[in-house]
């Protein structure tokens, strides 16, 4: 048996269930003046049978079905209440709709009001009944027939709710804490307060929770469950948290407390939904449409996978859909699909990951995608969210909060797909990161072709440094992280070699017609004599009778060896004179506040080919800030 039990009520207007309750209870549900003054319960009421068991009171009215789904989806059984008199009404249907794609098919069917009704048409009702509860295969239901005002069969329908509770299971959730708000208000001298379900875990007085969508942090000043204080609330329980330093407007229904880091807020999720049986009209795909899911209700686009182009009626379907504004959800959770306008049922289904990736729209793709994300391995769950994120690493808390499960277990899942090689673990800003060997693998191939393919095209050319890589691979979106640890294990594999920063294929030898230590000294030599107008390249090599080409390689050698400096095209400066410029520089801006370009052009004596390139090039590096005729002292000198 649970320790704690939530019963929900569901039925169409006016069909009696909060009269049920008080006849079962003694408590009147129906708390707002509006309810009283209309006689329809329109908000969530809450009646306790006794200490441990809580009745939740929905709204019936098709207007207020998103306050019965806020109730509906905490529940452990329901009562489905339907009037004598009326039979089977279109909120009926809606209601056990709701029911079914919260998966809550636990329930007793109450039949009220049979004092209005003769035993001829209370035989006509119950047939009806019969043939829906078929429908849906609930048809081993019980079925008790009462009158809410008259007290008939009423100490029969409580022998069967008693019997509901004791058969109940204790909640087993290994998820971590989660309550779902769906009432915010403030007591004079405690300050703001929500009440709400525990879904899963405990929270403690004292605690520190985190309030989502919004990402407050907040602390928990006291505890109440089922009506009286406490010092903890458990899985289960209907509680009223009161928290310290938050306003009412802070927090509201549709929020969600949890402990600081353990999910996050959505903005879009994959899950598979199924369609109601009866269509009232025809849904295009991409549609706009109200999603509910927890106590939160949200407009969102929903976007299915098939090629049909409108939806069909009691038909699965795999979605995404991308919400205006963010809610919380966690992977596992049931979500219902309402029309915009007008406002009806459309479809229920389950969330299976949370800000998703983007899935292609390829059959093969999707289809192996959501076979794999639905599997009860979370081990294979796991190795499925990270494949999906390319070469994006994902962090192990974004994976925590993806799978919403006992981070032990997600740990031990890592640990377990790290030693079969399916995943590779990185490090990024001090956190782990992880992902998939296979696309690692196919970035290893891709350097590797890129600085072969160079290789064949410049053989005189010593290979690539890792800018120049990233560049021409066509992994630009990819994190220097990612590449870093890329050529890292090219390297430590002998698959590539490195020489002061230039990669190249291990087995590359560079093709030039002279010694190259010979030629770098003859280049250096001369690019020291000429201070700031040295000779392009092209006169370079006649000088020294080579191919333009060959020179440039080893120019862009001497350049990544820090003995030269690339200005401009094919201007290139020697180390000393660069060294001799910053000090001047500096001791000139020591008593100066400006330099006038032609001081600056007269130190350098180069003409202007020269000088306007090194004047940006200075500006460039922020060794020099430009103001008008003048240059300025910039940070970096």
């Amino acid at each position: 048996m649970k320790k704690h039990t939530i019963i929900g009520t569901a039925g169409h207007i006016d069909h009696g269930k909060t009269a049920v309750i008080r006849a079962l209870t003694g408590i009147d549900a129906d708390r707002l003046k509006e309810e009283k003054e209309r006689g329809i319960t329109i908000d969530i009421g809450f009646a306790y049978w006794r200490d441990e068991v809580t009745i939740l009171d929905v709204p019936g009215h098709e207007k207020f079905i998103r306050n019965m789904v806020a109730g509906v989806n905490t529940i452990d059984f329901f009562l489905l209440v339907i009037a004598a008199d009326d039979g089977i009404m279109p909120q009926t249907v809606e209601h056990l709709d709701i029911l079914n794609f919260f998966n809550i098919r636990n329930g007793i069917i109450v039949i009220n009001k049979i004092d209005l009704v003769d035993a001829e048409w209370l035989a006509l009702v119950e047939d009806d009944i019969e043939n829906m509860l078929r429908s849906y295969h609930l048809q081993d239901l019980p079925r008790v027939k009462v009158s809410a005002v008259s007290g008939k069969n009423i100490d029969t329908l409580r022998e069967i709710i008693e019997q509901k509770i004791n058969a109940l299971e204790e909640n087993t959730s290994i998820r971590p804490f989660r309550l779902l708000v769906d009432r915010s208000f403030v007591v004079k001298g405690f300050g703001t307060v929500v009440t709400g379900t525990v879904i899963s875990d405990q929270l403690n007085k004292g605690d520190d929770i985190e309030i989502l969508p919004s990402g407050l942090n907040k602390k928990v000043r006291g505890l109440q469950a089922h009506g009286h204080e406490s010092d903890e609330v458990r899985a289960g329980d209907r509680a009223a948290v009161n928290l310290q330093g938050i306003t009412k407007i802070e927090i509201t229904r549709g929020d969600v407390l949890i402990k600081p880091g353990t999910l996050c807020a959505v903005n879009e999720f994959i899950g598979t939904l199924r369609s109601v049986r009866h269509l009232p009209v025809k849904i295009v795909n991409r549609a706009r449409v109200r999603v509910y899911s927890g106590t939160a209700e949200r407009i969102g686009q929903m976007i299915w996978y098939e090629t049909n182009k409108l939806m069909e009626p009691a038909q699965d379907y795999h979605v995404r859909i991308k919400l205006e504004t963010p809610f919380a959800a966690a992977r596992g959770d049931a979500f219902l699909v309402r029309l915009n306008s007008p406002i009806v049922t459309l479809a229920g289904g389950v969330i299976l990951e949370i800000n998703p990736p983007k899935i292609p729209h390829k059959t093969e793709v999707w289809k192996d995608y959501f076979e794999l994300i639905q599997s009860a391995d979370e081990t294979m769950v796991l190795q499925t969210l990270i494949y999906h994120q390319q070469l994006r690493p994902v962090s192990a808390l974004i994976l925590q909060q993806k799978m919403f499960t006992n981070p032990e277990n997600v740990r031990a899942s890592l640990d377990t797909l790290q030693k079969q090689k399916k995943i590779r673990k990185i490090s990024i800003k001090g956190a782990d990161h992880f992902l998939s060997e296979i696309h690692f693998e196919t970035l290893l191939k891709q350097i590797e072709s890129t600085l072969d393919n160079f290789h064949k095209k410049s053989p005189h050319l010593p290979g690539l440094n890792a800018r120049e890589i990233v560049s021409s691979s066509g992994y630009k979106w990819v994190s220097a992280e990612v590449f870093e640890a890329a050529l890292k294990k090219l390297l430590n594999s002998g698959r590539v070699k490195s020489e002061k920063n230039i990669y190249s294929i291990f087995a590359f030898s560079l093709r030039v017609s002279k010694d190259i230590e010979t030629v770098k000294q003859d280049i250096l030599t001369c690019l020291t004599a000429q201070q700031f107008s040295p000779e392009p390249p092209d006169q370079l090599a006649a000088r020294m009778d080579m191919p333009v080409s060959e020179i440039q390689s080893i120019l862009k050698l001497l350049v990544n060896e820090g003995q030269i400096f690339h200005i401009h095209q094919d201007f290139y400066l020697h180390q000393s004179a660069w060294n001799d410029l910053l000090q001047f520089l500096r001791t000139y801006f020591s008593d100066h506040d400006q330099l006038p370009v032609a001081d600056l052009k007269d130190y350098i004596n180069t003409t202007r080919k020269y000088a306007i390139p090194l004047f940006e090039f200075l500006d460039a590096e922020e060794i020099t800030l430009r103001s008008g005729d003048f240059r300025k002292k910039g940070h970096r000198l």
